[in-house]
């Protein structure tokens, strides 16, 4: 029986330089450091000889029979890590005349002397026929690599496709002879999204889909049981090439499970408080996009690969903080692809070995099957399609910004689950960018009166251009910007005490952010929490405040960046989870801790909770503002152990009497099936 959580290893060897050392070790290695997979792959990074031929493809597969028949006798599985479809880059390589491929142009009409139009039908029956191939070894994932997009193709400036034969099918959809210039400007167009939009957005889609087809089908007419994976990129990016995330997947799929392998956002190391915004930012998000039924294996990688990139303990600490996302394993990246092959004295091995049952423990009860809950953060795939613009003259202003809240939360304690449809009720919504022009105001008002919403300053000026300012009580706003001396501080009205102090003060200048001065309606009922103030002590705008018991509006905006490092202390963490408590937020948020994230999840009458504590700080005890009644079961990663909590009250929740430490984790679970000792398999 094989383990509960796959190690899927992504293993490069040079054929000819070094494959019978190699091959030796490989085997050493997958016992060592308990790999149920071996991804080897095919004409990579620093051994890419372009789009390779079918001779230099027999190279490989001859390589990869006597890997899968070594694995065979360990029962470990081969899968196969072509690294090519499109191609990253050009890095100074051209085309084979004789493939002749048609190249992907760009948003100036610079033509790439390597990377192809996906909608190139040599190219598509050339790449069709390599997957084939590979299919024929009957391997467990064929992957397909994350140049399979339309963006990030160097040299070219954004990407393409902008080459004779796309602009042929632009001009057929918009009835009219078009220049590149001329619809980049109708794409771009700022304000109300013009037509070209939709024509730029929906050929995009069906261009890749077309491709994604072509690959499924010719590896479903060899094998009945090989999977197409898929790498992904960044969501908000991919937004803007009109990415349908479920029809590309099971395209790709062809009749099996689908597949994807998401980006973990730290090739290198970086604080782990920072990486988890950006994991909340991409991951999370992109998890979010996915057909439910999807198998991931998200990217783990320390490019470029050495300990010098990234530590055991942060990789371990990777490992530990991706289970939310609902895995099925995950794929492991760590030396390089250059023909060095297997590094041990890096000492990854032990820490794979060491962390394996622990992960193999909460995926083999099922610890993350159940429906994500929290603050219910509103997003949408299709956001490219009904933003507006505001300069118009980059592709990247096509990128939607809805994350905010998906990356302050968690920071401050508070759950989050990203929520793709505003048909919730009984919930706490959160928006931020231009997410609410994805819905018709009939359906927005259903929201805003069966939901206590939060709105940052962005999704506050957007429903007021979209002339439903009422909706929050608000008449009008105007923009005060940062650091021009209208504020300096924010600070706490009333009798409230924050930070352990009456009248709280945070900073408002220097990386924080612009916010929004809001005049609400005579009519509305505004609760003030905070009000603004520069440097002279005079009032200069509402800060945060809760509108008719129903919206708070969180007054910060202009937010491209993440979340402004001034947004995350402690005064404003007490005030939000105050706000929230008051409108009836009843799941656990932490106390008094920084990047003690936690993510929720509910089965049935079960409350689980994951601590991940992105801290380099050890917390002595957590304290939840509440938790449901009773002894909980819980599973830490500092010994894989379990045991049972008893929660105890203190002022201002319920301490767990569990400490956790830096970069470690705990599941813990209220109700349901109590974990066994016996749940680790292998």
């Amino acid at each position: 029986m094989g383990d509960a959580f796959r190690y899927i290893f992504r293993f490069c060897c040079d054929p000819g330089f070094n494959d019978e050392a190699e091959i030796r070790a490989l085997e050493q290695y997958v016992r060592q450091a308990r790999i149920d997979d071996v991804a080897v792959f095919a004409n990579v990074e620093e051994i890419n000889t372009g789009h390779m031929t079918l001779q230099e493809q027999e190279v490989y597969l001859r390589l990869m029979e006597r890997i899968r028949d070594m694995l065979a006798g360990m029962g470990v599985t081969l899968s196969v890590n072509h690294w090519h479809t499109v191609m990253h880059a050009d890095l100074g390589k051209r085309m084979n005349p004789e493939q002749g491929f048609r190249p992907m142009v760009d948003v100036q009409g610079n033509e790439a002397s390597l990377c192809v139009c996906p909608l190139c039908e040599r190219w598509q029956r050339y790449i069709a026929d390599i997957y084939a191939r590979y299919a024929a070894l009957e391997p467990s994932i064929l992957w397909v690599e994350d140049d399979f997009r339309l963006h990030n193709h160097a040299p070219l400036v954004w990407g393409g496709c902008f080459c004779d034969e796309h602009m042929r099918l632009y001009a057929e959809r918009a009835g009219k002879p078009l220049t590149r210039q001329e619809f980049l400007e109708g794409v771009l167009r700022p304000g109300t999204p013009h037509p070209y939009r939709k024509i730029w957005l929906d050929v995009s889609r069906e261009t890749l889909l077309s491709a994604a087809r072509a690959i499924g089908q010719a590896v479903r007419k060899v094998s009945a049981s090989a999977k197409v994976g898929l790498m992904s990129s960044v969501p908000h990016v991919h937004a803007a090439e009109g990415r349908d995330w479920h029809a590309l997947l099971y395209a790709l799929a062809a009749g099996t499970p689908p597949v994807d392998r998401i980006h973990l956002p730290a090739y290198q190391e970086q604080a782990p408080g920072a990486y988890m915004a950006a994991f909340n930012r991409v991951s999370m998000l992109n998890r979010a996009f996915l057909p439910p039924e999807t198998e991931v294996y998200p990217e783990l990688e320390n490019f470029p690969f050495s300990l010098f990139s990234k530590s055991r303990r942060f990789t371990r600490f990777q490992l530990l903080s991706a289970l939310p996302l609902r895995l099925a394993g995950i794929t492991l990246d760590l030396y390089d692809l250059n023909g060095n092959g297997i590094v041990w004295e890096d000492g990854y091995q032990t820490m794979l070995r060491e962390t394996k049952p622990y992960l193999n423990r909460l995926s083999a009860r099922g610890a993350f099957a159940g429906e994500r809950v929290g603050v219910r953060v509103l997003c949408s795939p299709d956001s490219a399609y009904t933003l507006h613009t505001q300069r118009g003259v980059s592709m990247e202003e096509l990128y939607p910004q809805e994350t905010f809240f998906a990356e302050l939360l968690p920071a401050l304690g508070i759950p989050m689950a990203y929520c793709p449809t505003p048909e919730i009720a009984g919930q706490v919504a959160a928006v931020s960018g231009q997410a609410l022009r994805n819905w018709s105001p009939e359906v927005l008002r259903r929201l805003f009166a069966d939901n206590f919403v939060i709105l940052s300053a962005d999704a506050v000026w957007t429903l007021l251009d979209m002339g439903l300012g009422d909706l929050a009580g608000i008449r009008s706003a105007r923009w005060l910007k940062q650091d021009e001396g209208a504020y300096t501080y924010e600070q706490a009205v009333g009798d409230r005490v924050y930070g352990g102090r009456l009248h709280a003060r945070a900073s408002a200048a220097l990386l924080c952010s612009d916010v929004l001065d809001v005049t609400y309606l005579p009519e509305a009922e505004v609760e003030v929490y905070t009000e603004f103030f520069d440097s002279y002590r005079r009032r200069a705008a509402t800060g945060q405040a809760v509108v008719n018991g129903r919206v708070m509006v969180y007054p910060f905006g202009r937010l491209e960046a993440g979340v402004p490092p001034m947004l995350r202390n402690r005064v404003r963490q007490e005030i939000l989870q105050d706000v929230l408590l008051r409108a009836g937020f009843s799941l656990p948020m932490v106390r008094d801790a920084a990047y003690m994230e936690p993510y929720c999840f509910r089965n049935g009458e079960a409350l689980a909770l994951y601590l991940i504590n992105a801290s380099t700080d050890d917390a002595g005890d957590v304290v939840l503002t509440a938790c449901p009644d009773g002894q909980a079961e819980a599973i830490s990663s500092q010994d894989a152990d379990g045991r049972t909590l008893s929660p105890a009250p203190v002022p201002g929740g319920v301490a767990l009497g569990l400490p956790v430490g830096s970069l470690e984790t705990v599941w813990m679970q209220w109700g349901g099936t109590p974990p066994r000792k016996e749940d680790t398999a292998r």
